[in-house]
């Protein structure tokens, strides 16, 4: 029985050779609403004519698996795939301290899936379905506030609301998701908001609930400029229940 990390593995070098075969380049930066041309400029992303992959460095990442729950502390790997949207994430963690645990999310030709593990073995949860799929793809949106070169992908559509607003729809063969992104006054993106995620209720079932995604604290590493502080958040009524709150140490370029 394959173990999550190997999975995980496998897939990176599919996604990888993939990438390397239908890479067709990148749209104009000069058809963005502005604030998108700004944030990819200031990024240091946009001078970066090929970009086919980036892999996300975390640390003092933490999740909570209930709202009641404390929060574990994760180790988290994680790549993005551009030229075709593949997202993979590994996690791994101790139940009671004891016990791993091992997750992989990941978005791969139109499928998502959220499989979890215990001791490399049995399976705890693994969520498939429509609405995994949707909910997948509007992560990786979401994850246009990490590596801005996603705006440059035609699967991507762009709409100015106002100056600082604008809502961006992804499109994978006829599965969409939008969702609405806020900029501050020096062209950050520090908030992302959908209504096209779902969260599984105490009866079983996946109903779509408004998410919402925070980027703060940019700083500039390695010639590119990106947030260090990342959470997300389910917005239920009359509360919010943030699960997950990471920093982010560096993004490795696979140019």
């Amino acid at each position: 029985m394959e173990n999550l990390k190997s999975a995980y593995f496998s897939k990176l070098r599919k996604a990888g050779a993939l990438v390397k075969k239908i890479y067709g380049g990148k749209s104009s930066i000069d058809k963005l609403p502005p604030a998108l041309q700004h944030y990819l400029i200031q990024s240091g992303f946009a001078g970066y004519p090929k970009l086919p992959s980036a892999e996300i460095h975390w640390k003092k990442v933490f999740l909570k698996l209930s709202e009641n729950s404390a929060w574990k502390s994760i180790i988290c790997q994680q790549y993005n795939f551009l030229p075709d949207p593949i997202r993979l994430v590994y996690m791994k963690t101790k139940f009671m301290g004891i016990f791993g645990l091992e997750a992989m999310d990941s978005f791969s030709h139109g499928i998502g899936n959220m499989h979890i593990k215990a001791l490399g073995m049995f399976d705890i949860r693994n969520y498939k379905g429509l609405e995994m799929d949707r909910s997948e793809l509007v992560t990786i949106l979401a994850e246009t506030m990490i590596i801005p070169d996603y705006a440059l992908y035609s699967y991507i559509h762009w709409e100015e609301i106002d100056l600082y607003t604008v809502r961006g729809t992804i499109d994978y063969h006829g599965l969409k998701a939008s969702g609405i992104f806020y900029f501050n006054h020096n062209f950050e993106m520090i908030r992302f908001e959908t209504n096209d995620r779902s969260i599984k209720n105490i009866n079983g079932n996946f109903v779509k609930t408004k998410w919402t995604t925070t980027a703060v604290d940019y700083r500039k590493k390695d010639d590119i400029r990106f947030p260090t502080s990342f959470t997300a958040s389910w917005n239920l009524d009359g509360r919010d229940f943030l699960y997950f709150k990471g920093e982010i140490n560096s993004i490795k370029l696979n140019l």
